[in-house]
């Protein structure tokens, strides 16, 4: 009995070898390539303005990874800081909707330089992070190759437009979007009441003076219950979404993005007769630890609040909600679900995009410069996962002072 039972344990560890060196096999493939996307402007312009999109064609050789792509389309600069670097931002507007690189059919689409770090790995951290949380309408991002009237220009990350409609950020038509930002330089746009949020309507687009009047109210009502003496002992969780809130504030907290202070590229959705919810996520150009004086990923500055002590419209506002010890107990939790089940997936996901970027950031620092990089993608991957452990020492040190 005894060797019949070692018979079968020997024909079980056999098969399991055999499933092993047959999933090494599958592993053992040529490793994914960057893929490239070729635009020609119509008369050969070279000069891209911020307010006037330009005829032109595209191409985007998927390299195997995605299916190729020819058109017709429109490109623009955008962005609002980000314009003024030597590597510009663009967005792309194709004739007719499709579906590149398998996402959802649309025309407009985001060509993000990534100019600020060398190493270009900063945008893929916080939006794989916001996947991994299960936030709704988390653009992707990929890393492209990008040559413009044959003329090379770099990695580039290519995203989606950030606009309301299925696929995207899907709220409906009677949906509301609110970005907070200090730019303040839309159309329809008010400053709140009780914390001087410069607050800027993104959806609905057909607004008039009564309707933005009748927007301002119903946010004010919420936003008064932050500012109220009773608070958080006050109705202000009926009007507001704690999850959303949290989750966002897991993202911001990771990546040490104080953008939230201004605020900057802040945004509230929310559903019809629904609560306000954070999101989407967007801009961590100037996260880990990035300033005029400072570098990307300085472990020095790890230790860092994403709160600055002098007084901020999004500082006075964000961080007062984050007293409340109800998102002080949920951030908790959830942060300590994240380390435990999601933390190591991202880190792998880093790694695989580095694995991509590798194949062009040579090119790309001879035409940009290094940008704080090391000029080593290995090494610059090595000093970000080394940043983000230290980063989330601090949020466990963090969470054990509530």
């Amino acid at each position: 009995m005894k060797y019949f039972c070692y018979l079968i344990c020997l024909f079980y560890l056999v098969s399991s070898c055999r499933r092993d060196e047959q999933l090494s096999d599958e592993l053992i493939v040529d490793p994914p390539i960057i893929t490239h996307i070729n635009i020609n402007i119509e008369n050969q312009e070279k000069e891209i303005s911020k307010k006037n999109y330009i005829d032109s064609t595209i191409f985007i050789d998927g390299k195997n990874q995605y299916e190729n792509f020819t058109g017709i389309t429109e490109i623009r600069g955008r962005g609002n800081t980000s314009w003024d670097y030597p590597k510009k931002p663009y967005r792309i507007k194709l004739e007719k909707e499709s579906n590149l690189f398998g996402l959802a059919p649309y025309k407009s689409w985001i060509l993000l330089a990534e100019y600020l770090d060398g190493s270009m790995l900063y945008n893929s951290i916080p939006f794989e992070m916001a996947k991994l949380l299960g936030i709704p309408y988390t653009n992707h991002i990929i890393p492209v190759e990008l040559t413009i009237n044959d003329k090379y220009r770099g990695i580039y990350a290519f995203t989606e437009h950030k606009e309301v409609g299925p696929n995207r950020i899907d709220i409906g038509e009677n949906g509301l979007l609110l970005e907070l930002d200090s730019y303040f330089d839309e159309d329809w746009k008010f400053k709140s009441t009780h914390f001087d949020l410069p607050i800027m309507v993104a959806h609905p687009e057909d607004l008039n003076t009564e309707k933005l009047s009748q927007i301002k109210m119903e946010f004010e009502e919420f936003e008064a219950l932050v500012a109220d003496s009773h608070f958080p002992n006050n109705q202000y969780l009926n009007y507001f979404d704690d999850e959303s809130f949290v989750n966002y504030m897991l993202i911001y907290k990771l990546t040490q993005n104080r953008e939230i202070n201004h605020p900057k590229s802040v945004y509230i959705n929310k559903l019809p007769e629904g609560k306000y919810r954070m999101g989407i996520i967007w801009d961590f150009d100037w996260a880990f630890g990035y300033s005029y004086s400072e570098q990307h990923y300085d472990i020095n500055n790890v230790y860092r609040s994403i709160f600055v002590d002098n007084s901020m419209p999004g500082k006075d506002f964000f961080s007062k909600i984050m007293t409340d010890p109800h998102m002080q107990n949920l951030f908790k939790q959830k942060w300590t679900e994240f380390k435990v089940l999601h933390f190591a997936n991202l880190k792998n996901h880093i790694r695989s995009y580095a694995q991509l970027i590798e194949q062009g950031i040579e090119a790309d620092h001879e035409i940009w410069g290094k940008r704080d990089s090391s000029g080593n993608i290995k090494t610059d991957l090595q000093n970000v996962l080394e940043w983000l452990d230290a980063r989330a020492d601090y949020i466990d040190e963090y969470v054990n002072s509530f």
